[in-house]
């Protein structure tokens, strides 16, 4: 754990509450063994699974009891979205630094229903403040690297930065979203009192465009034209990689052209990462931008 800046914290409350207010729902951590039923309700019918449930009940309360967080969003006192997390370490690259705790957010969904609200969002700030409040600094947590609205947000609108690049890190999944798909994420760390995280907050980092980081120097090391994406051979400091438009149309459409897409993802960010680069950013047509 750590000492939290006083401002800190402050402006974070402040940022989760005009997040919230904005959403139109009501955002708190649940405690009670009906809120917590009624939060795995919501994530199974959002990742519905043959196996019957993502989370039993049994893990949610051990969760939320040992320091986790487990918080929902509320509209007119129905459930409709929800976000788990509990305590984790990071292993720092400096030995004399050892360990980092952190918050791991494993499990986030807004009900389809009210989608476009900014209640993804409002959740996210009200577990940032949160994390801050019991000393913690930092939340990590996966996403599929090929989903660009969540880059988008990750990257963009939060101030994540991917760190870490996962083959398959979930191993065969059965859920209706990811079944038949290798489980690649990539691994997004929220520095929450950083000066990143509070310019993306406040709307003052904006997005470029391809051609502004190309003109800067960058090069393509993933583009995509007529045939799909074609890898590239590129030596900058900073290269860009292309991300389908929506990879679950195209999951949909054309099983071969989405396998494609995920190997070259995979083939072009996986050693770039391994070998210390970052993911920082997301141009406003859909590259990722990694410095290396």
């Amino acid at each position: 754990m750590t000492t939290v800046d006083p401002e800190v914290l402050a402006a974070a409350e402040r940022d989760a509450d005009v997040a919230v207010a904005r959403s139109r729902a009501q955002v708190r951590t649940l405690h009670t063994h009906e809120e917590l039923a009624e939060a795995r309700d919501l994530w199974d019918a959002v990742w519905p699974s043959p196996t019957g449930t993502e989370v039993t009940n049994n893990h949610l309360r051990a969760i939320e009891h040992s320091g986790g967080y487990v918080g929902g969003a509320f509209d007119d006192g129905v459930m409709v979205g929800a976000c788990l997390a509990f305590l984790g370490r990071t292993r720092s690259h400096d030995p004399e630094l050892g360990w980092h705790t952190h918050l791991h957010s494993h499990m986030a969904a807004v009900l389809p229903q009210a989608a476009d609200r900014g209640i993804g969002t409002a959740i996210k700030l009200h577990q940032r403040a949160w994390a801050l409040r019991h000393g913690i600094d930092r939340i990590v947590w996966t996403y599929d690297p090929l989903v660009r609205r969540n880059a988008r947000l990750n990257l963009v609108k939060l101030g994540g930065i991917a760190v870490e690049y996962l083959v398959d890190f979930y191993g065969e999944m059965v859920d209706d979203l990811n079944r038949g798909e290798p489980s690649d994420r990539l691994l997004l760390q929220w520095d929450l009192g950083s000066d990143r995280v509070e310019g993306a907050l406040a709307g003052t980092s904006a997005a470029l465009s391809s051609d502004d980081w190309l003109a800067v120097g960058a090069e393509q090391a993933l583009l995509v034209d007529a045939r799909g994406p074609q890898v590239v051979a590129a030596s900058a400091p900073v290269r860009l990689v292309a991300l389908p438009q929506d990879i679950v149309a195209i999951r949909h459409d054309d099983a071969d052209l989405a396998r494609r897409w995920r190997l070259d993802v995979r083939a072009v960010l996986e050693p770039l990462i391994s070998q210390g680069g970052r993911v920082v950013a997301l141009t406003t047509d859909g590259h990722y931008v990694v410095e290396v």
